[in-house]
């Protein structure tokens, strides 16, 4: 394990960026561009789109998940951390409004959510801690 503060920092990051980027992969791609699932389209239904239009909302909203996962696996940078804070935050205030019947299940957003945004925020931190010399462009 890391003996120096700024090693430490660096594993922290690390975890946090590679942990943030492949939950927001893996809803892209697996009940979005894979499927989309029964439920994805259920949500679209909520939200009052269409049915001739969900699968293309579904499969837009998957590569703009895929799109914010290399974002933060790519950039190192603080800003793709509080876009995704930003779009858990408002992918859970979405299902309270519109699809309030998944609240209870056995995985539900609020827990996914919160602890996408709360991983996103300790990532930001310590993004923002680093040393200059290590921040990307």
């Amino acid at each position: 394990m890391a003996d120096r503060p700024d090693d430490l920092l660096r594993h922290i990051e690390r975890i946090c960026r590679f942990t943030v980027a492949g939950i927001w992969a893996f809803q892209g791609l697996v009940p979005k561009l894979l499927g989309p699932d029964a439920d994805e389209l259920l949500m679209a239904s909520a939200f009052g789109i269409r049915p001739e239009f969900q699968h293309a909302a579904s499969y837009a909203a998957g590569a703009a998940e895929l799109l914010l996962a290399a974002c933060v696996l790519l950039s190192g940078r603080v800003w793709p951390y509080l876009a995704s804070i930003a779009v858990a935050a408002g992918l859970l205030v979405f299902v309270l409004l519109y699809a309030p019947r998944y609240l209870g299940a056995a995985f539900n957003p609020v827990v996914m959510n919160v602890a996408l945004a709360a991983l996103s925020g300790i990532g930001a931190l310590v993004a923002r801690a680093r040393p200059a010399r290590e921040q990307a462009p």
